[in-house]
């Protein structure tokens, strides 16, 4: 089914899905205003849905997490976090300098990360209602019912290669948060593109730096300082992204989201995507590379 699925969505950049539901939504509410749905057209439609989603896609949450492939026992340490964090700000500042984001603009930044990520079965897009994405606070979204890979173009650039590979993880089958945000980071750290590579960096450094600052402030602190002023400024057009576009219904998008990956066995539930932490600290060899079993 994913082969069709592919064959058929990957013909188009635009994001067939989101016309689908606005198609789906537009009915539902024709319908409801004629007063022609029963509770049990309801109810069939209700069950039809869910049980394409699992055949399509959903059986991939109860696939073996990533986690049970690490033999080895790792424990969260200050020590340990301190030094990958220092490692991610020190690579950072190294990639940063060979970075200047100012030589293309925003369009140009999405069409060459497009060249640069996608493969042949591969492929993402970006959504058309990445206005909307911006006010609910979603860089990116899986379409299980498309298998479509959709990104938020509105994010910064710096977020917009992690996010690619973060949903495509998911297209390839990595349902959990966590295990997503692990394999996303994972490919987009072996990019040979240094901007991509970045991105990579970027992403895992802030994660680290935030579980840092809970274990030990005044140490993250110091990591924090020693970063280069680019890096900084960068970590702000991030924050400041999300501050424009912060408003009450993101609560609300969150608790929604949050109790669907619940349900789905994430027991932490939007808190799951932190967990990509422990993968971190569990994979890297103390150099330079993050290593997992080959079969995963």
């Amino acid at each position: 089914m994913i082969f069709f699925k592919n064959l058929f969505f990957n013909l188009s950049d635009l994001a067939i899905g989101e016309i689908l539901y606005f198609s789906f939504i537009c009915c539902t509410i024709f319908y409801f205003f004629r007063k022609t749905i029963s509770i049990n057209f309801i109810i069939s439609s209700t069950l039809i849905v869910i049980c394409f989603f699992y055949v399509s896609w959903g059986l991939n949450y109860y696939r073996p997490p990533l986690e049970r492939s690490i033999a080895k026992e790792n424990v969260i340490s200050e020590k340990k976090v301190k030094n990958l964090t220092k490692y991610f700000s020190i690579q950072c500042n190294k990639l940063r300098k060979e970075i200047n984001f100012t030589k293309k603009n925003k369009e140009d930044h999405l069409i060459s990360y497009k060249d640069l990520i996608e493969s042949e079965n591969d492929k993402f897009k970006y959504s058309s209602v990445s206005l909307i994405l911006s006010y609910l606070g979603i860089k990116g979204y899986f379409n299980p019912f498309t298998n479509e890979a959709n990104v938020n173009s509105r994010i910064p650039e710096i977020l917009v290669p992690i996010t690619a590979y973060h949903e495509l993880a998911h297209k390839q089958g990595f349902a959990s948060e966590s295990n997503a945000n692990f394999i996303g980071f994972l490919n987009a750290y072996n990019n040979d593109n240094i901007e991509i590579k970045y991105s990579a960096c970027f992403f895992a450094f802030r994660y680290l730096y935030y579980e840092l600052k809970k274990i030990n402030p005044n140490l993250a602190q110091g990591i924090y300082v020693a970063l280069d002023n680019e890096v900084k400024i960068d970590l702000s057009r991030v924050s400041n992204f999300w501050m424009y576009y912060a408003n009450k219904f993101q609560k609300t998008q969150r608790s929604i989201f949050d109790f669907f990956l619940k349900t789905q066995g994430q027991k932490k539930g939007v808190n799951s995507y932190n967990d990509v932490v422990w993968l971190l600290l569990s994979t890297f060899d103390g150099k330079d590379k993050f290593i997992l079993d080959e079969n995963y």
